[in-house]
């Protein structure tokens, strides 16, 4: 339809008429809106809290302030890091990365444990847990030994370890007694395997600091069990390390506790 007022539209006024132009007019507002409340996100506010935080890092790491050239250049490389995040947010390098998700989970599982109210254990809280993982702090019994073998070939032998103990009795020195003596440190396994399973039961059920008579297949032993190493210490005994496990096993169910927690949140469909 022509203009009645004799002013011919031109095509600016067409377009202006136009859907696409709105829309676009409209998308624009929405971007200097979003500039003017949340600022330019390639601008980057380096505060007093942020220097003090890299100063921190600094003493955390060297054990010592940084001097006023580290600070600039921990800064500066702050700063490069910084930039380098920012942009690869832009480039959507976050999404699908198996990477950059496993290390996000994982702070926020560690933040989940860190949140947990640190306390130190109690006596019975110790003792609970060193009996429900006595195997973590338990090792087998060692038992140090002196023993004298008589071998049955010779037709004196029980006559020879009779007198052998008579005179270990009498307070002699083993050593000056003419018989080789054989120590060593072995746990029960190993000692059912170099002497026999009778034996092995024997030498743990043995007295210490005494002479016992037993005996294998081809010999007649006197046998001291001298100490007895290994078992399950006591709760005072390994206490510094009982209190930390205790600790880091509440933390590990603390951060369990919050995945499980996450997790009901979501809903998981599976499609074909």
């Amino acid at each position: 339809m022509p203009d009645t007022s004799g002013r011919p539209m031109g095509s600016f006024a067409r377009l202006l008429r136009e859907p696409i132009v709105h829309f676009l007019f409209i998308g624009a507002l929405l971007f200097l809106a979003h500039r003017l409340i949340a600022g330019d996100p390639r601008v980057v506010v380096v505060g007093a809290g942020l220097k003090a935080d890299v100063e921190r890092r600094f003493r955390d790491d060297m054990g010592r302030a940084p001097t006023e050239a580290e600070l600039t250049a921990a800064l500066d490389a702050w700063k490069r890091d910084e930039a380098l995040y920012r942009e690869a947010l832009r480039e959507g390098l976050d999404q699908q990365d198996a990477t950059v998700r496993t290390v996000l989970a994982d702070k926020l599982r560690a933040r989940a444990a860190q949140q947990m109210a640190a306390r130190e254990p109690t006596d019975a809280e110790l003792d609970a847990w060193l009996a429900s993982n006595r195997s973590r702090y338990e090792t087998p019994l060692r038992y140090n030994f002196e023993i004298v073998a008589f071998p049955k070939s010779d037709p004196d032998a029980e006559t020879q370890r009779s007198k052998y103990r008579v005179a270990l009795a009498d307070g002699a020195d083993p050593r000056t007694l003419g018989r080789p003596i054989v120590g060593g440190n072995l746990t029960r396994d190993n000692l059912a395997a170099k002497f026999g399973p009778a034996v092995s039961e024997s030498i743990g059920s043995s007295p210490l600091a005494t002479w016992q008579a037993l005996e294998t297949a081809d010999s007649l032993l006197l046998v001291r069990v001298n100490r007895v190493e290994g078992g399950l210490p006591s709760r005072e005994a390994i206490r510094p390390t009982l209190a930390a496990d205790w600790v880091a096993a509440r933390k590990k169910q603390a951060a369990d506790d919050f995945v499980e927690s996450v997790l009901a949140r979501y809903r998981f469909e599976e499609k074909p």
